[in-house]
């Protein structure tokens, strides 16, 4: 979570208070400076996606997501904010691969390996 850099990590716990707040216009305005003032930094990233995906802007959100993931591959996080987004745009497939990919990652997420049994149970009941 430490970016290297003191403006940054306040900046991030601004935005966290102001999404905590139910703030995410305020969010967005800090995150939108962290990114900028630190590209490479990938939980900015994350984070700025986090909160446009609770604004249901699931086109900004998978663009930070892709950004994130290029900068960290194994960002579970990211990864199960992409699966969610698959998944409720009804790529139930694609979602089920990559919440295969944060378990992968991060053995310890109960909400992916519910959302994978629950995905292979629709699959199972699809006819052909």
């Amino acid at each position: 979570m430490e970016s290297g850099s003191d403006t940054v990590d306040v900046l991030m716990s601004r935005a966290g208070r102001a999404i905590q707040s139910e703030n995410p216009a305020l969010a967005l305005d800090f995150l939108d400076v962290v990114v900028i003032l630190n590209p490479s930094y990938a939980e900015g990233w994350n984070r700025r996606a986090t909160v446009h995906y609770m604004r249901e802007d699931f086109g900004k959100s998978l663009v930070d997501i892709e950004r994130t993931l290029a900068l960290e591959p194994r960002h579970w996080g990211a990864l199960s904010g992409l699966a969610i987004i698959q998944r409720r745009l009804g790529f139930e497939d694609e979602a089920l691969v990559t919440f295969r990919q944060a378990l992968e990652i991060n053995p310890g997420l109960e909400n992916a390996a519910k959302a994978i049994e629950d995905l292979e149970k629709d699959a199972e009941g699809e006819g052909v």
